[in-house]
């Protein structure tokens, strides 16, 4: 396993149409064939429940857009009333109009009865609040887009994590099964050894021991495996009971470590998702007090109205007399409204905004520092398992020359069984240090690719090459 191949190669993947489909809801099903990095990213990108339900989020955003934008459009509005009144009021007129002068008549106003119906058409003309709103609405679109990078980005390291570790424990299953069948080997020659009184049976046992030992480590590996396992299955949104299996590289490709690497040496800040969603933030935030201001300019509106009124005494009377007598409503009307004063609430909130804005600028600048950290350390780690990987791997293949030459001279009555168990521990343990130099060197470079922001920009290129 060429321990380049997921910093160089790692996105090819990405270079295909992926498509996220929201209206799945059921478990899916992995493949029966074993799966690639890249089929098993892609496979996590279209089928993780997390990413589908922030990826949901997009819709009820364009749809809180769209709502705001509604609010400057015309609105029409029917209303219909009925009343019965009861009681009429009286009013008291001067008595000369009827002829009774000096006198004070009480006379009723109105009918029992009235019927109206209306039809009212508005139009919104002028609203600084309006346009600055649409504008939050736009920020707060991007906002959420940027998340759902985020929490794509995120599953993509998790998934090319996960899937290095298990290609490192097969690599461990299989160089404990090469030690095994040497043991056996051993355990072999050494029970004839035995049979012709050449050794002592404590030899024997000696080795099966060491053969036992092995066995446990195996059988912990296949715990670690199946926990390992476990994790991919769940990035992949898989149930754990799925049957899923991986490529296994096969040894010839981590003969010769390659050095060959195709990581950026310098940072982009610019490309760090995290620092992307707090700058939208403070877009937003400017955009909110921009908003409070908008509060201290006049808004204006336009109105038509159209409606009937009907009047009777008598609404089911078949009188003549009873008749509903019914007139049309026209009006035309602007209204506008003109802020005067408000207790001084929108200078308080904008306070309130300029502090929070104030407080953002804070934490983006602890967040630069963190980023440059990050990456510093990435960096490090990185040149120090490149020249570990090597190292590791010299002293891998010094243990194997020591472990046959000294199992030959064991062979030959020549070396004691002491001499190759040393052997033998040294060259496990060396190829035990070789993997786990290999699988920190992968996640270095995996490291190194998130912390640059090489990694947001190679999805982000991906994307925009749909």
């Amino acid at each position: 396993m060429k321990h380049s191949v997921y910093s160089s190669f790692l996105f090819v993947l990405l270079l295909f149409s992926t498509q996220i489909t929201l209206a799945q809801t059921n478990t899916p099903t992995a493949p029966d064939k074993p799966m690639s990095l890249e089929e098993s990213i892609r496979f996590a990108v279209e089928n993780n429940p997390n990413l589908k339900s922030v990826t949901l989020q997009e819709r009820a955003t364009e749809a809180q857009i769209k709502e705001v934008k509604t609010q400057g459009l015309p609105q029409i509005n029917g209303t219909g009333q009925y009343n019965y009144n009861f009681a009429l009021v009286e009013q008291l007129l001067p008595g000369e109009i009827v002829g009774q002068p000096g006198e004070l008549i009480p006379v009723q106003f109105g009918v029992a009865n009235t019927i109206t119906g209306n039809l009212q058409l508005q139009q919104l003309l002028f609203s600084k609040s309006y346009f600055t709103g649409i504008k939050a609405a736009q920020k707060s679109q991007e906002l959420t887009k940027l998340n759902t990078f985020k929490t794509m980005e995120d599953l993509v390291y998790n998934v090319a994590q996960a899937y290095m570790q298990l290609q490192i424990t097969e690599k461990q299953k299989e160089i404990l099964n090469a030690n095994m069948d040497r043991i056996d080997q051993l355990i072999k020659i050494a029970e004839i050894q035995f049979e012709e009184g050449l050794i002592k049976k404590i030899n024997v046992t000696q080795l099966k021991v060491n053969r036992m030992n092995l066995l446990s480590e195996k059988q912990s590996l296949e715990i670690g495996k199946i926990q390992q396992l476990n994790l991919l299955k769940m990035y992949m949104g898989l149930t754990p009971q799925s049957e899923l299996t991986i490529e296994i590289e096969n040894n010839e490709e981590m003969e010769e470590p390659n050095t060959e690497y195709l990581l950026v040496e310098e940072l982009s800040i610019n490309q760090n998702s995290n620092l992307r969603l707090l700058n939208k933030q403070m877009e937003i935030k400017a955009l909110e007090l921009e908003n409070v201001n908008a509060g201290y300019f006049p808004s204006l509106s336009a109105s038509v109205q159209y409606g009937w009124q009907g009047q009777t005494n008598g609404l089911f009377s078949g009188d003549e007399e009873d008749k509903i007598q019914g007139s049309n409503i026209g009006i035309i009307g602007l209204s506008l409204n003109v802020p005067i004063f408000d207790s001084f609430r929108k200078k308080h909130q904008a306070q309130q905004v300029r502090v929070a804005q104030n407080q953002l600028s804070f934490d983006r600048q602890n967040l630069v520092n963190s980023i440059q950290m990050e990456f510093d350390n990435a960096t490090q780690t990185l040149k120090q398992n490149r020249t570990l990987i090597e190292t590791q791997k010299e002293n891998m293949n010094l243990a194997e020359e020591l472990y046959e030459v000294t199992r030959l001279s064991y062979q030959e009555g020549v070396a004691p069984l002491t001499e190759l168990l040393d052997a033998e521990t040294s060259l496990k343990e060396a190829q035990t240090n070789y993997l786990t130099s290999l699988l920190q060197l992968n996640l270095a470079e995996l490291d190194f690719m998130k912390s640059s922001g090489q990694l947001a920009e190679l999805i982000r290129s991906a994307e925009n090459a749909k």
